[in-house]
């Protein structure tokens, strides 16, 4: 079994799949998406029927899920219950549901045993005056009362946003993408969503998309009140990383490229560059260009990125190394310190 670094080619969600979807992912990242409106590039995933696939090398063609059958945890390092992460660029012209995502918990119970879903945001692009929604504030008013009265509109948490901004989205979080937004989505590999409110919208037939008020009033916790992750700046060869999330699910950081960094082997990674770089391992090279994804097996060792970039880097969490790495900046970085 010879291991390297699989470039990998998105599946997308379009059309129907994604009513709120531009264009962006194609006329500025340089995806190859289809023609008609595309909200989401899932860069690594293995759910079904959305694979990403392999687009470089020996397995060149051969879907995510066949990767883990033959590779196993040199691909992916130790983890239990299937693939454990999804990665997705989206890019919306108009705000998505407001939503809310419940827990490994309540998902077993209440989803035939499938996986709760965290996620976090890295803003790409935001349009002037462009916004989120992250949490609510119902003012000491009950929120079933107020979804009740038709006013969820009046007790949403609106955030300005900026590129580079970053937002931790716990399972409970209410929030919602809004228009112009562009972002760079880790989550954990799960499609559970539970949606409180849809703006209203109709299709073309005159049909409301679904809600799932129960069961977003189980799992939410209007409670929260979080703000944009600052992150902490450790120096390292080549650079340095801002780490940004580290909990139990997953970890998130900011690789600040200036000439050759190495990399850790044991777990596996998510390399999105935001401008070109090359990365190496052994004998071997690969460009990587802007937006292009590309996963390191857990088993390669060797591997560095050589070049001046920022690089988004997504991972499984190693929180005792990095708590003990970052000693008292730990505190700044979400999930990393109980």
């Amino acid at each position: 079994m010879e291991l390297y670094p699989l470039l990998m080619a998105p599946s997308f969600r379009h059309g129907a799949e994604t009513p709120w979807g531009g264009h962006m992912l194609r006329d500025a990242l340089m995806k190859d998406a289809p023609e008609d409106a595309t909200g989401e590039s899932l860069e690594v995933s293995a759910l079904e029927g959305h694979e990403s696939v392999v687009a470089n090398g020996v397995h060149a063609g051969k879907p995510l899920g066949k990767m883990v059958e033959l590779w196993g945890e040199a691909l992916t390092g130790p983890c239990e219950g299937g693939f454990p992460l999804l990665l997705k660029l989206l890019d919306p012209v108009m705000p998505l549901s407001v939503q809310v995502h419940p827990d490994d918990a309540y998902a077993a119970e209440h989803e035939n045993g499938r996986r709760g879903k965290t996620e976090a945001w890295i803003i790409l692009n935001a349009e002037p005056g462009g916004r989120i929604i992250y949490g609510v504030d119902t003012q000491g008013e009950s929120l079933e009362k107020m979804i009740s009265e038709g006013r969820m509109k009046d007790c949403l948490r609106w955030q300005n946003v900026r590129p580079g901004d970053v937002y931790y989205i716990p399972s409970g979080m209410i929030h919602a993408l809004c228009e112009g937004v562009m972002v760079y989505e880790i989550q954990q590999s799960s499609d559970l969503t539970y949606r409180f409110w849809d703006w209203d919208r109709v299709d073309a037939q005159g049909n409301s998309r679904e809600l799932h008020l129960a069961k977003a009033l189980d799992v939410c916790r209007p409670e929260l009140r979080l703000d944009k992750i600052e992150g902490t700046t450790m120096l390292c060869k080549g650079g340095s990383r801002t780490y940004y999330i580290s909990d139990a699910h997953f970890e998130l950081c900011r690789l600040n490229l200036a000439g050759t960094m190495p990399l850790e082997s044991g777990r596996m990674l998510f390399l999105t560059p935001l401008s070109p770089c090359e990365l190496r391992w052994g004998e071997e090279r690969m460009t990587l260009n802007a937006f292009d994804t590309v996963l390191v097996p857990a088993g390669l060792e060797g591997v560095s990125l050589v070049g001046e970039t920022k690089v988004l880097m997504s991972s499984l969490p190693n929180r005792e190394k990095l708590r003990e790495a970052l000693g008292y900046r730990a505190e700044n970085v979400a999930g990393l310190v109980d």
